[in-house]
């Protein structure tokens, strides 16, 4: 039995967040759950949600090695060259090593057992639609249809093949049933195209309800930005089409969010404060929430951690990383995202850095982006042919990071080139670098000095999954 399908046996214990206490429901198997217990009102389908999105901040998905842990070492941006560091056989791509191949199976089985319970959710939320008031309907399974395409997109990003190379190549199963049946591998463009229509109707649903709240009356409409919300949906829906090749509709989607005028930039007085928002959060189209994240950060991110665990990198890596020798010094992720301790001149990054924040009872912020306002910039200028719009998108955001201007008489090239400096400023710990390089088929990953190749850029399935599906 495949770890994928071995998952669907059980349904995720559920955690309710939302008022400080936790409630657990323990659901058996669909063979014997009582439909009737699960289903029988809105708040059941309101727990089933919230444990979905309890199970993604894990630290397997999420919540740290498929952004800030392994993820982010795979695009290059960690020194993790000590024989004995917990990362350095995954920093050296290979996959067939212990540690890394746990990992990477643990992100397999996780991802489709978070899918198992979303097919669950689907699979009944149509037939108790009487149950639900206001918007809640449409809130609910729009959200479980957009959790659905972006699981199944970046388990494509990650154990799919290179997308330059061929769409019509064979990746991962598509799933969209809540059952035992094994399910065949889909060729890339098909599990892509299946992601679009989910988001599609995703998105239809989500229409009535596009505010972004904090804290509301009614608690499962706060804070919305760690909820897959309408504009999480327009901003996966830019990516995947970019990660597609389908720049009309990629640029099409990202400027839905840019001119939808529900996000504002940071604004450099809330990062220089006493209290900094280190993450940007005024800028998440989705976030997760982490719970344990000072404890990631600590184990991570701090010189606690111990050589064999840190994940830093050299100074001249940073400084040439931020282009200190070209004006890069006032660049706000430069100045505010590291950090030294004590008298150490080590510099860790400190995106997640909780320590200031709660020693002065500051605004402790515990989230770990998934898509970003910047993105769909960087998004919007590939997409465009104008290099015009290129320059000025490009410097809409380097503006908001303390950086001068681009010269107007750049060419495609150098623009393109200017992207690429920004994804490796903008997503350092949070894991979209590497699959920047292989959507572009990178001859070279910059951080690693290792040629990027299928071999390197085409996760491993686990072992079970090639002995039971033959697809």
């Amino acid at each position: 039995m495949t770890t994928m399908h071995r998952s669907i046996y059980w349904l995720l214990l559920v955690i309710l967040c939302s008022t400080g206490c936790s409630k657990w429901l323990d659901v058996k198997p669909k063979t014997y759950v009582n439909e009737s217990d699960l289903w029988k009102d809105e708040q059941g389908f309101k727990d089933a949600l919230t444990g979905v999105y309890v199970s993604i901040s894990d630290t397997s998905l999420y919540g740290k090695n498929f952004t800030m842990g392994m993820m982010d070492v795979l695009g290059g941006n960690y020194d993790v060259s000590n024989s004995f560091h917990i990362y350095n056989k995954a920093g050296a791509y290979q996959y067939t090593d212990t540690k890394a191949k746990t990992l990477i199976n643990e992100y397999w089985s996780k991802g489709y057992s978070a899918i198992a319970n979303l097919n669950n959710l689907l699979a009944n939320v149509d037939s108790h639609k009487a149950l639900f008031v206001n918007n809640n309907y449409n809130i609910i399974k729009g959200e479980a249809l957009g959790l659905r395409a972006l699981l199944h997109f970046d388990l494509l990003r990650a154990f799919g093949g290179v997308p330059l190379l061929g769409l019509d190549k064979k990746s991962i199963p598509y799933v969209t049933e809540f059952s035992m049946t094994v399910k065949s591998n889909l060729p890339m463009n098909e599990v892509l195209n299946a992601c679009l229509k989910d988001l599609s109707a995703a998105r239809e649903l989500l229409t009535v309800y596009q505010n972004l709240n904090n804290g509301t009356a009614d608690l499962f409409l706060s804070h919305t930005r760690n909820h897959m919300n309408y504009w999480a949906v327009t901003g996966l829906m830019a990516r995947i089409y970019l990660y597609k090749g389908d720049l009309t509709n990629a640029y099409a989607m990202a400027k839905a969010v840019i001119d939808g005028g529900k996000f504002t930039f940071i604004d450099v007085s809330a990062v220089s404060t006493i209290y900094p928002d280190r993450l940007f959060s005024t800028e998440h189209l989705f976030s997760v929430y982490s719970a344990n994240q000072e404890e990631i950060n600590t184990g991570l991110f701090k010189s606690t951690a111990g050589t064999n665990n840190v994940l830093t990198n050299k100074t001249a890596f940073i400084n040439t990383l931020y282009e200190i020798a070209a004006g890069g010094s006032t660049d706000y992720r430069y100045l505010y995202l590291w950090k030294t301790e004590g008298s150490s001149a080590t510099k860790y990054p400190a995106k997640y850095w909780l320590d200031d924040l709660l020693a002065g009872n500051g605004n402790a912020i515990r989230r770990v982006p998934v898509l970003r306002y910047s993105e769909m910039y960087y998004i919007a200028a590939e997409a465009t042919a104008d290099l015009a719009e290129k320059t000025t998108l490009l410097n809409q955001v380097r503006q908001r990071r303390g950086l001068p201007v681009l010269a107007t008489n750049l060419t495609a090239e150098q623009l393109d080139n200017e992207i690429f400096k920004e994804y490796r400023k903008e997503f350092y710990q949070e894991g979209q670098l590497f699959f920047y390089y292989k959507r572009k088929n990178s001859t070279q990953i910059a951080g690693s000095g290792i040629a990027g190749s299928e071999a390197v850029y085409v996760l491993p399935v686990p072992d079970d999954e090639i002995e039971f599906n033959h697809g």
